[in-house]
C-alpha cells in the first residue's frame, strides 16, 4: 500500500508547488476513521482510497481532486459527516466527496427506483464539477479490478452490468478509453463467462497461428515510412475480448471475420506528419473503400482525434492502421485528464475545443424536464450510448449528435426554443422533412414559426435524450391546460344540467381532495373526480336522474382531439354525426356516436355538440392552420382548391411570414364533414402545402 510521502511525490511529478501538509493531514484522516474495516480481499479498507487516489495522482489530477479520493467513502462508510468534512478541509473538498458519495441511504420500494434516483443525482453532481465523474470512474475501476473476491455470483454480475450501463459510456464520453476498455472486459468476463473464455481462446489460437503477423507488420510500415523519410512509433495492439464480442454481435459474424483483430498504431510529432503517413500508407498497400475516417478533422465529441484506414497488409490480411499525434494518443487513452487544468471551479478547455461537455448541458436539460427517474436514466442512454454522426449550421458551427438523428433533434441540440418551434429544414439547401434522418457532413438550416409547438408524433422519430423530454414537457403543459378547460367546461355543464348558475363558491374542491380550484377541474377533466359525484355535491333542489339532460349540450369548438377529447375507435364519429361524450379515468372526454354499442357500459353520459344547431343545418365553417411554401403562385393553387372543390373562403390570414414559408389562418365554409374531408385531401396533395391542420 502507498505510503503518504509515495504519493506526495507522484502528485509533485505535475504540479511541483503542490500543499503537502493537507494530503498528509487526508491521508491520516482516511486511514484512522476506517479504522479496522476490511474489503471482500480481506485486505484493510483504508487500500481502496489510497489506490483511488494514486489513479488519479497518475492520470497527473490536482492534489485537491487526490484528496477527493482519499476520503471519497468517509461519509457513506464512517461516522464522519458533510460539516466535519467541510471544517477540516473545506467547501470544495467537502462539495467533491458528496458528490462522489454512493446514495445508498435513500429508500425506495424497487431496486430500479433506487437505482434511478440515484443516476439523476449523480448526473446533477457531474453536471456541476466533471472531476466528481473522474473520482467515480477511477473507484469503479478500482472495485471492478478486485470484483474477484465478490464470493456471490449474483452480485458480481449486478455491479458488472451496472458498470457496462452507466459507468462505460460515461468514461467513453469523457474520452478515457484506457478505463473504459479495463472496465468493458472485467464485465463482460462476468456477465458473459462461457462468451469470453470462448473468446480468449480464439484469441490464442489466432496468435499461435500468425505469431509472425505483428512483427512482419511492422516491419514491412517501419521500411515504406523510412523510405519517405518519416520518423514514427509503431505498436500492434489486440482488441480486447468485450470489443470484439459486441462488434459480432452487430455484424452478426463470427470471429474470422472480424478483419480488424489487431489494429496498428502510428504516432508521429505533428498533424502535418499523420497525413503525410497516410498518403504513404495509401501509396504502398491497397486500401479497402469505405473504412477510412479522419477523426483529426472531425474530432469525436469526447475529443478523440485520429486517422483510421484499413488496408490489405503485408501478409494478404486486412490491418486496421491508427495514426495519431503523441498528444493524440495520450487524449485518447486518458481523455480530459490528458491535459488537466483546474482554475475557479472549471476545466479549462482550449479555445479550439469549446463543445468538449456540451453533452453534459444536455444531459442537465434531461435531469430538470425529465417526469421521474426511470424516464432520467432512459433518456440519458440515448444521449450516452450511440454512435455520432457530426452535421454543420449554415455558419460552420458543428453539430454532434448520435447516429439516426433527426432535423427535430437537431433543432433541439441547437436551442429548445428552437426545437420547440421548428416547421421546416434545409438540408444542403434543399427542403426536406423534419423527420429526415441525418448524415456525416449535412449541412442543415432549421426554419421556424412562432406558432408551431412540438407534435406528440415527433417523439416517434426523435433519438436524442434532449429532444424527447422536451417535447415531453411541452406536451404535458399543453394537456394541464386542455384538461383543466375541460373540467371547468364540463362543471359548468352540470350546474346547467340542474339549473344551477355557475358559481365557484359552492364547490368543495377540498372534499374530494384537491388542493386548489384548478386540481379539482383537471382531476375532473382527466376523469379521475367521476361527474357524478360533482353533480351529488352540488345544493340540488330535488333529486335528478343523472342521465337526464337539459337542451344545452356541451360544445366540442374549443377543443382539438388528441389531449382531452378522443373520438372512439368503435364508432368512428366525425364531424356532423350526432354525437354524445363518456368521461374515461386518466384518458378525459371519449366521443361517440349516439347509437353507439359500447354506450350500454357507460354510467354517465355528456350530451355534446359539434357547433350550433342552426349552422350545422346549413354549412360548417371550420378554421385551417395552412403552412405554404412562399412561392408567388401558392395563393393561387390553394383558392383554386378550394374554390374547385365547391368550398369558399370566409377569411384569411397571414399569420407568419419568413423566406420559406407562409403560415395561414384561413376558415373555409363547407356544406358537411364528407365535404370537409375531400377538400382537405385535395389541399394535401398540393406539393405547395407544407402542412394542414383543423383548429
Amino acid at each position: 500500500m502507498l505510503t503518504s510521502s509515495e504519493l506526495i511525490e507522484l502528485v509533485k511529478k505535475h504540479d511541483p508547488n503542490m500543499e503537502e501538509s493537507l494530503l498528509r493531514k487526508a491521508y491520516a484522516f482516511a486511514m484512522e476513521v476506517h479504522g479496522l474495516q476490511k474489503r471482500a480481499s480481506g485486505s484493510p479498507y483504508f487500500s481502496h482510497p489510497v489506490e483511488v487516489a494514486r489513479i488519479l495522482a497518475e492520470l497527473g489530477l490536482d492534489v485537491v481532486t487526490v484528496i477527493t479520493g482519499l476520503l471519497h467513502d468517509v461519509l457513506e462508510d464512517t461516522n464522519v459527516c458533510p460539516e466535519e468534512l467541510e471544517e477540516i478541509f473545506g467547501s470544495e473538498i467537502a462539495f467533491l466527496v458528496e458528490g462522489v458519495t454512493k446514495l445508498s441511504r435513500i429508500n425506495y420500494p424497487s431496486s430500479k427506483v433506487h437505482q434511478a434516483e440515484n443516476f439523476r443525482k449523480f448526473l446533477m453532481a457531474i453536471s456541476q464539477d466533471i472531476r466528481i465523474l473522474v473520482i467515480k470512474l477511477v473507484d469503479r475501476l478500482h472495485n471492478m479490478r478486485t470484483l474477484n473476491y465478490v464470493t456471490s455470483i449474483e452480485k458480481r454480475k449486478k455491479i458488472s452490468l451496472e458498470t457496462l450501463e452507466i459507468y462505460v459510456p460515461l468514461a467513453e464520453r469523457i474520452g478515457m478509453n484506457a478505463i473504459k476498455d479495463e472496465m468493458e472486459d472485467v464485465a463482460f468476463y462476468n456477465t458473459h463467462p462461457s462468451e469470453y473464455r470462448a473468446i480468449s481462446m480464439k484469441l490464442e489460437q489466432i496468435r499461435n497461428k500468425d505469431n509472425n503477423f505483428i512483427q512482419n507488420t511492422i516491419l514491412e510500415l517501419r521500411l515504406v515510412f523510412n523510405k519517405a523519410g518519416i520518423d514514427a512509433q509503431i505498436s500492434g495492439r489486440e482488441k480486447k475480448a468485450y470489443s470484439i464480442w459486441k462488434k459480432m454481435q452487430r455484424h452478426s459474424v463470427t470471429i474470422e471475420k472480424i478483419n480488424d483483430i489487431i489494429a496498428f498504431r502510428v504516432i508521429v510529432k505533428t498533424v502535418e506528419q499523420c497525413y503525410l503517413v497516410l498518403g504513404v500508407i495509401h501509396t504502398n498497400f491497397q486500401i479497402m473503400p469505405g473504412r477510412f475516417k479522419d477523426y483529426i478533422s472531425i474530432p469525436k465529441l469526447n475529443n478523440y482525434r485520429s486517422l483510421h484506414t484499413t488496408v490489405i497488409g503485408p501478409m494478404r490480411q486486412p490491418v486496421e492502421v491508427q495514426i495519431r499525434t503523441e498528444e493524440m494518443h495520450r487524449v485518447a487513452d486518458e481523455g480530459v485528464a490528458a491535459h488537466w487544468s483546474y482554475k475557479s471551479g472549471e476545466v479549462l478547455v482550449r479555445k479550439d475545443e469549446p463543445s468538449r461537455y456540451s453533452w453534459i448541458k444536455n444531459l442537465l436539460t434531461i435531469l430538470q424536464d425529465s417526469g421521474n427517474p426511470e424516464e432520467v436514466m432512459d433518456n440519458t442512454r440515448l444521449e450516452m450510448f450511440k454512435d455520432e454522426v457530426f452535421c454543420f449550421t449554415p455558419s460552420g458551427d458543428l453539430i454532434s449528435l448520435p447516429r439516426g438523428a433527426t432535423a427535430v433533434d437537431f433543432a433541439y441540440d441547437i436551442h429548445t426554443a428552437i426545437g420547440n418551434t421548428c416547421i421546416g429544414a434545409k438540408i444542403n439547401g434543399k427542403m426536406a422533412s423534419l423527420k429526415t434522418t441525418l448524415r456525416n457532413g449535412d449541412q442543415v438550416l432549421i426554419i421556424t414559426s412562432p406558432y408551431q409547438h412540438p407534435d406528440a408524433s415527433w417523439e416517434r422519430f426523435v433519438i436524442t435524450g434532449k429532444a424527447k423530454v422536451c417535447i415531453k414537457k411541452f406536451i404535458k403543459i399543453q394537456e394541464k391546460a386542455e384538461f383543466t378547460l375541460l373540467g371547468l367546461q364540463l362543471v359548468k355543464y352540470v350546474f346547467s344540467a340542474t339549473e344551477l348558475e355557475f358559481n365557484e363558491e359552492l364547490l368543495d374542491y377540498k372534499k374530494f381532495s384537491c388542493d386548489s380550484l384548478s386540481r379539482f377541474f383537471y382531476n375532473i377533466g382527466r376523469g379521475i373526480i367521476p361527474l357524478g359525484m360533482v353533480r351529488m355535491s352540488l345544493p340540488i333542489a330535488e333529486s335528478e336522474d343523472q342521465t337526464t339532460f337539459n337542451e344545452d349540450p356541451l360544445c366540442l369548438v374549443d377543443f382539438a382531439p388528441g389531449i382531452a377529447i378522443h373520438f372512439a375507435d368503435c364508432c368512428h364519429p366525425i364531424l356532423g354525426d350526432k354525437i354524445i361524450g363518456a368521461l374515461e379515468p386518466q384518458k378525459g372526454m371519449v366521443v361517440h356516436l349516439n347509437n353507439c354499442s359500447n354506450l350500454k357500459d357507460v354510467n354517465y353520459f355528456i350530451k355534446i355538440k359539434w357547433n350550433s344547431d342552426e349552422e350545422m343545418e346549413t354549412s360548417i365553417i371550420i378554421r385551417l392552420r395552412i403552412v405554404i411554401l412562399n412561392k408567388t403562385e401558392s395563393f393561387a393553387i390553394i383558392t383554386n382548391i378550394i374554390s374547385s372543390n365547391g368550398a369558399s373562403i370566409t377569411n384569411i390570414k397571414v399569420e407568419h411570414r419568413s423566406i420559406e414559408f407562409f403560415d395561414l389562418l384561413v376558415d373555409i365554409k363547407v356544406r358537411d364533414s364528407t365535404h370537409m374531408g375531400e377538400v382537405l385531401a385535395s389541399l394535401r396533395t398540393c406539393a405547395n402545402v407544407r402542412s394542414i391542420k383543423r383548429l
